[in-house]
């Protein structure tokens, strides 16, 4: 290396951004170049990163604390590299405990030297600490403090692997803010929506409070405790909707949701302050339109998402697990995993809600992730466009099922006593029905056979056939009379309420023997030729007419009963 530049910018992490330029003195071209992680922080290397000329390199972790880039530099040539490497949790709070006023000491343990497998021809680094205050620094010369932070170098002709531990002890009020658990929740519906749902276990990792919490020193004076975070900002996607905060109790209303065209921040505040390793447990949800995530081609759809979003400033999480759950009947499924690991778990399924064997659940777990692993993961998967019928099938379905359960449940009778009412309407009904049947006969079996006789006798001019004929019609009637005397007589004492209508149906009745009396003795007339045809026309024409009306009559009533 001709020459190393190195900042770093000392958070609650520390993000190391250094300028390489890069010289091949080789005889043959170079395709990769070895990056070395600090050996002080190599157990918390969180994210490694080369560009060049502003273009990303390929970065792979052949092993613990070493990488390579993969790069294209032919013999004699040289170029500029940018690495960004992050460190999480190597800022130690020193004192480890304080008290509610205190301001929080931290110290950080380095290298004064950008650790490298090569060797450098000159070498500095700068340590941006974010605070004038300074309790002491550990000297090599040259070295020297530079307002708020402490530069080491410049360094000629650094070795390769050159290691000269320093400790750089300072004010740093910063929020310690970590996510120690983060589990994300993609519902992936293809009815237009994505629901997100994100449970965090969050803890302040600076110096823990050692006196006892006063809240009333609190909310006089909130600024008398610096290291208590309030409230931290959650991006969200512009398109969010139906945003909620809430936690084990319920919901929290004290958060703040302010829209803007690039996105939607969502102001957290827990509901107490959190003091040096105070944690809080919530989880906030949100819907965002499918088309945001969701892509197709036929029966091929494409599902790209950030693995992790923007919790907060200063990002830092311990632990993540993304669960996906794809719509019921999906299949084939393919991933392409961010540049960072990801450990994908064994495949699950769960019911939610009309599911009937349940969605496809794909499980991803990654640890030590910062802001620069907010990348997109995409998941690649077939689905029978005819299986969104499905949904729609089984509500229809179910609507059917208890509107006939309901029709069945309404017809049952699940009465243990006897209903004597219910009983007696259906014996009305009954014998009302007989009523009509005998009305109905004494239409077609005597009224209709006594008009016929007036033919026949008109015809025939024989009288013993006549009193033959009308003797048999008559004892029709009159046994059809004494059966219709007898069941009205047990409808009024089953419904009295009916009697009324029972006197009426017998008035018309007896008005129906009248007119039946009088077509008898017209025929007996035609059958003795006692009157000419005209006459009798006139007559029976008159007679039946009258013998409709009745029975229309009739049937009016027993309609009414």
């Amino acid at each position: 290396s001709s020459g190393i530049n190195a900042e770093w910018p000392l958070r609650p992490g520390a993000k190391a951004s250094v300028k390489v330029e890069v010289s091949n003195t080789g005889s043959s071209a170079v395709s990769k170049y070895r990056i070395l992680a600090e050996q002080q922080g190599i157990e918390n290397v969180a994210f490694v990163g080369v560009t060049e000329k502003g273009k990303d390199l390929p970065v792979k972790r052949i092993s613990k604390g070493v990488y390579e880039a993969a790069v294209s530099l032919s013999a004699g040539s040289s170029t500029i590299l940018s690495i960004t490497l992050t460190y999480t949790h190597v800022l130690e709070p020193f004192p480890k405990a304080i008290n509610q006023p205190d301001n929080q000491l931290v110290r950080y343990t380095t290298n004064c030297y950008f650790y490298s497998p090569y060797s450098t021809t000159t070498q500095t680094s700068r340590f941006t600490l974010g605070s004038s205050k300074i309790e002491s620094y550990t000297p090599r010369s040259p070295s020297a403090k530079e307002g708020t932070g402490v530069k080491y170098g410049p360094y000629a002709d650094v070795a390769a692997k050159a290691n000269s531990k320093i400790i750089i002890h300072f004010e740093n009020n910063s929020p310690f803010l970590t996510v120690t658990n983060l589990k994300r929740i993609i519902e992936v519906s293809h009815w237009g929506n994505i629901a997100v749902e994100e449970h965090y276990e969050v803890t302040n990792a600076g110096a823990k409070l050692k006196s006892q919490f006063s809240r009333l020193d609190f909310q006089r004076n909130p600024i008398g405790a610096p290291t208590a975070i309030k409230s931290f900002r959650t991006v969200l996607p512009a398109s969010s909707h139906n945003v909620y905060y809430r936690d084990d109790i319920g919901n929290i209303s004290t958060s703040n949701l302010r829209e803007t065209e690039d996105a939607n921040e969502l102001e957290i505040r827990p509901r107490f302050p959190l003091f040096g390793g105070w944690k809080t447990r919530y989880y906030i949800g949100y819907n965002v339109p499918s088309y945001e995530m969701l892509s197709y081609r036929g029966n091929l759809y494409k599902l790209e998402f950030p693995f992790v979003d923007h919790s907060f400033d200063n990002l830092v999480i311990d632990k993540v697990e993304v669960q996906v759950l794809l719509p019921e009947g999906s299949n084939d499924f393919e991933v392409k995993y961010p540049s960072f690991e990801v450990e994908r778990s064994p495949d699950s399924r769960r019911k939610t809600y009309l599911d009937t064997s349940g969605r496809q659940v794909l499980t991803f777990t990654a640890s030590n992730l910062e802001e620069n692993h907010i990348q997109n993961i995409e998941i690649y998967y077939k689905f029978n466009s005819i299986m969104l019928l499905q949904e729609p099938l089984l509500v229809v379905i179910a609507f059917m099922a208890v509107f006939l359960t309901v029709i069945i449940f309404v017809r049952l009778d699940f009465s243990i006593s006897v209903d004597e009412n219910r009983e007696a309407r259906q014996k009305v009904a009954y014998l009302v029905e007989e009523v009509s049947n005998i009305c109905n006969r004494i239409k077609n079996n005597v009224s209709d056979e006594m008009i016929d006789l007036v033919g026949t006798a008109k015809t025939n001019k024989d009288m013993k056939a006549f009193k033959n004929s009308r003797k048999e019609i008559e004892g029709v009637y009159k046994q059809l009379q004494v059966d219709l005397g007898n069941i009205t007589k047990k409808i009024t004492s089953f419904a009295p309420t009916l009697t009324d209508k029972i006197i009426d149906l017998n008035k018309k009745e007896g008005e129906r023997k009248a007119v039946i009396t009088s077509i008898a003795g017209l025929a007996e007339k035609a059958a003795s030729d006692k009157i000419n045809v005209k006459a009798l026309n006139e007559q029976l024409n008159g007679l039946s007419d009258k013998l409709s009306s009745v029975q229309g009559g009739i049937d009016d009533i027993i309609t009414l009963l």
